[in-house]
């Protein structure tokens, strides 16, 4: 007795692509331009082999495509202010420029404008002190490591701020202490 003959699974049938979207690797190469103008406005397909291999697409798509799987690219929630206000620190976020996109309750009472949105965090202390703020922002950004300073504050000269900044995303967040508060609450 002979054994029935075996057949290897078929796969899947794939969908069938449009002709106009469809490129050989090699004529993909030899007239790129082309394709390039096609997949500006739709997708091109590269065979590799005869098959499916690689999408040619704009920007915009590729994007769209990636936004909900990339949390760095994440945009500030519009809210986040309201969500700051909730807590008592006075905390303020920045964004990759440097510029304020959210800020609590408390930091907009101690700072007042300088805290607006989009003015430049560096703007928080007084002249003398930006230089040190600014490269302690530009090491967390380059390093991703928090660091801690102390600062004089913008409202008195005898009182100094304790500044942490922390990366976030692609900015940062900053938490800042009134030290001279903190220090006479030690004292007592």
């Amino acid at each position: 007795m002979s054994a029935p003959p075996r057949h290897a699974p078929r796969a899947a049938p794939r969908p069938a692509l449009p002709r106009a979207d469809i490129v050989s690797a090699s004529d993909l190469v030899r007239h790129f331009g082309l394709w390039q103008e096609r997949a500006a406005r739709t997708p091109v397909y590269v065979l590799f082999r005869g098959r499916p291999r690689l999408v040619l697409t704009s920007i915009e798509v590729m994007e769209a495509l990636l936004a909900p799987h990339l949390p760095d690219r994440a945009m500030p929630m519009p809210d986040a202010g309201a969500l700051l206000d909730l807590i008592r620190d006075m905390v303020i976020v920045a964004d990759a420029d440097l510029r304020v996109i959210a800020a609590s309750k408390t930091a907009r009472a101690f700072f007042g404008g300088s805290v607006a949105l989009g003015a430049a965090v560096d703007a928080l202390v007084a002249a003398p002190a930006r230089g040190a703020l600014r490269r302690a922002l530009a090491q967390v950004q380059a390093n991703g490591v928090a660091q801690a300073l102390d600062l004089p504050s913008p409202r008195s000269a005898d009182r100094s701020l304790q500044v942490t900044i922390e990366p976030h995303h692609r900015g940062v967040a900053l938490r800042i202490e009134d030290a001279s508060c903190r220090k006479s609450d030690e004292l007592s």
